[in-house]
Parts: structure tokens; sequence; C-alpha cells
């Protein structure tokens, strides 16, 4: 084998070690945030499904998409889909009160 393609296989093997090790820390991070998740849900804290969220606020779906887009409702992915602290709508609720929705 040439040096050429002895270094473009090198290269091609540490490009895969790189995507591995990104996949690892994404699936580390997932596992981290579902358990912050579980422990604040130990505190008596209720989780909400997005129905729910939605159901809770009076909101539609696009109206819940815009708020997490803006940063304004914070959810954490889980297996099973997104889940939101009833805590942390507080805010939302009192708008919605405030509007009318409710």
């Amino acid at each position: 084998m040439d040096s050429g393609i002895k270094n473009y296989a090198v290269m091609n093997k540490f490009d895969q070690f790189l995507k591995l090790l990104v996949n690892v820390f994404l699936l580390f991070r997932d596992y981290l945030q579902a358990n912050q998740m579980l422990n604040l849900e130990l505190r008596d804290d209720e989780v909400l499904t997005l129905q729910q969220v939605k159901d809770y606020l009076k909101i539609s779906e696009a109206t819940y998409k815009r708020k997490v887009k803006a940063g304004v409702i914070r959810p954490v992915k889980m297996p099973g889909g997104e889940r939101v602290l009833k805590s942390q709508l507080e805010q939302e609720l009192n708008e919605s009160l405030r509007k009318g929705r409710i």
C-alpha cells in the first residue's frame, strides 16, 4: 500500500471513531436529562406530557411549539416523548388566565 491509501484508511477510521464518540456523548446527555427529570419528579412535582401541557394551558399545538422555540416552555426529552414540570408552567398559566382562555 502506498502512504496515501494508508492515510485515507486511518482518517476514515478516525472519523468513524469521532462519530461514535459524539453518539455516546448524546446518549449520555439524554440519560442525565432523564435522570434529572426523574429526581425532580420524586420531589412531588407533577410531570406533564405534551398533551397535558396543552390542555392545562388551553393552547394549540402551534402555540406550544412557538413557546418551546422561544424558550418559554422548556421540555425535557425522555423516552416516550417530551415532559414538562408543572411548576414551570405557572407564569404561562397566569398568562392564559389573563387572556381569558381559562
